[in-house]
């Protein structure tokens, strides 16, 4: 079998990558988000790299490629490509592809929320458009956000641990206490949004703020839901730390980003360690990361107690089991990242999360974006999120294909060739 052509298309918002191979097996993926005009306009590039090679030797497809790839956004092809691989390996051998990866050992997946939404949540989007995972960062109160935690645990999907931005990563946090200034330096905007003086030191009222969140939160959800906090980055350590541990009575699952993270192709490996060794709040980081080569110092150092990559970015889901594996054998757990990866992603992160090692705790959730995605693809089982879990099917390859009579009337006028 070889690759003959890498065909894209923008449905929804992303943009999904269809391997043809000779043998009239197709493999999908999709890359995280829609950012066409620098990530679409190179997928030519790594077609030509992996061009008449065999789709189901995916190692030896990743080794031409990889080397091509970088810390996000520059690894998403790279990681879109391996797992339609996948994808073609299973239908070739008529399995899923967590039998290829070793086989499961759970049954079902546990996630959290990502982007899933409710009625009580608003609609967060970045100045492209793009809708984002913040959930929460426009209600007015701790305790509004408490409420809607509690509404999706309640409801049939019951999510049983619930993420938000927090802090620095979330767009005018500190205005929700009537602080303008909360902080000791000020920094242009990134991205046009309103994050500033990201790395400065917070001033002592700012500081309060942080932790009187947490506090009211709290006093909503109890101990019915585990809460993490995405954070950053832009906190700086001394800050970091002290926040860690103000807030080591409320149990949290942990904070994500403080230091470095999304926006910053390092790590900072160094200081989160000091940071971790020196709290029993779990630290979390590594979404953006790209290859178990740049997750080596955080692991064997002990960096952090979480790691989270992100198969759309990492280098694909075996990467990503790999590096899964590596930490569990330092003691670190695995919550990977996904929450703009689409159905196709949710399908691959379901597939190698079935069968990473209990260092696992649970994937970030992709819900279909838009909802009508749920129409335009067969395989899911019905009711197949349930009690904060996702049962893991049994479907060759990722286990989800296209309807394509309904997928293609969601296709541009330029993308009208993608099923042909």
């Amino acid at each position: 079998m070889k690759i003959t052509e890498i065909k894209q298309a923008v449905i929804g918002h992303n943009i999904v990558l269809r391997i043809v191979t000779d043998k009239g097996i197709d493999g999908y993926s999709e890359i995280e988000n829609t950012k066409e005009s620098y990530i679409g306009a190179v997928v030519p590039y790594f077609a030509g790299l992996v061009k008449g090679l065999d789709p189901t030797d995916v190692s030896y497809v990743m080794a031409a490629m990889k080397r091509a790839g970088a810390f996000k956004p520059w690894g998403a092809v790279v990681s879109a490509i391996e797992m339609a691989c996948w994808d073609i390996a299973g239908k070739e051998a008529g399995v899923p592809v967590y039998k290829l990866l070793g086989g499961k050992v759970r049954n079902k997946v546990r996630v959290y929320n990502g982007s899933f939404k409710t009625e009580k949540m608003k609609e967060t989007k970045a100045p492209d458009g793009t809708i984002l995972g913040g959930q929460y960062e426009k209600m007015d109160s701790p305790e509004a956000v408490g409420e809607s935690m509690l509404a999706l645990s309640e409801r049939p999907e019951g999510f049983t641990i619930c993420k938000m931005a927090f802090g620095w990563h979330a767009r005018n946090f500190w205005k929700q206490f009537g602080l303008d200034e909360y902080a000791y330096n000020t920094y242009p905007p990134m991205n046009g949004s309103e994050r500033t003086n990201r790395g400065s030191m917070l001033t002592e009222r700012g500081f309060n703020a942080l932790v009187e969140y947490v506090d009211r939160l709290k006093g909503v959800i109890g101990d019915k839901i585990g809460l993490a906090l995405d954070c950053g980055p832009g906190f700086c350590a001394a800050d970091a730390l002290r926040f860690a541990k103000a807030v080591e009575p409320y149990h949290l699952l942990w904070l994500e980003d403080m230091i470095a993270g999304d926006y910053t192709p390092h790590t900072m490996a160094h200081v989160y360690r000091d940071i971790t060794m020196q709290t029993s709040t779990p630290i979390h980081t590594g979404e953006q990361i790209y290859l178990r080569e740049n997750y080596r110092e955080l692991i064997e150092g002990q960096c952090v107690n979480v790691v989270g990559p992100d198969p759309a970015d990492c280098g694909g889901i075996a990467e990503l089991k790999w590096i899964a594996e590596y930490a569990d054998l330092h003691g670190i757990h695995m919550a990977p990242h996904g929450t703009f990866d689409g159905i196709f992603g949710m399908a691959a992160l379901t597939q190698v999360c079935a069968t990473m090692p209990q260092n696992y705790i649970a994937y970030e959730y992709p819900a279909g974006n838009p909802d009508w995605w749920y129409d335009i693809v067969e395989g899911l089982p019905d009711n197949f999120l349930r009690d904060g879990h996702v049962e893991v099917w049994d479907r060759p390859g990722i286990g989800v294909e296209f309807n394509i009579p309904k997928a293609e009337k969601y296709l541009r006028p330029e993308d009208k060739d993608f099923f042909r």
